[in-house]
């Protein structure tokens, strides 16, 4: 068995990869975004605002149309917690079992 009383952590190890840079693969993949249409690949601050409020509002619509779901949700949980005081008030005014619960504690 062996007993390590100062035991330290093995340093962490560095690894580096490094990149290269290729200016014609740089320079094919620029033209081949310019022929699909995407332009140069730089876009105007407006450009970018646009982009950002569209895709902000499709996903706020998207969040804001589910609440046929939550609606019917909210009246399951109603009709839950209304038979659940409709079953309480029963035990208390119309079965014993309120004056057995306040036997058991006071004999």
């Amino acid at each position: 068995m062996k007993f390590v009383f100062f035991s330290r952590p093995k340093p962490r190890q560095f690894t580096y990869r490094p990149r290269y840079w290729d200016p014609e693969k740089e320079e094919f993949e620029r033209r081949k975004r310019q022929l699909d249409g995407y332009g140069d690949g730089e876009r105007s601050n407006d450009e970018i605002r646009h982009d950002l409020r569209r895709q902000m509002e499709t996903r706020w619509r998207r969040d804001r149309n589910t609440g046929p779901t939550d609606a019917s949700g909210r009246w399951i949980r109603i009709f839950i917690y209304a038979l659940i005081i409709f079953l309480g008030l029963y035990f208390i005014f119309f079965t014993s079992f309120i004056d057995n619960l306040v036997r058991l504690f006071t004999s």
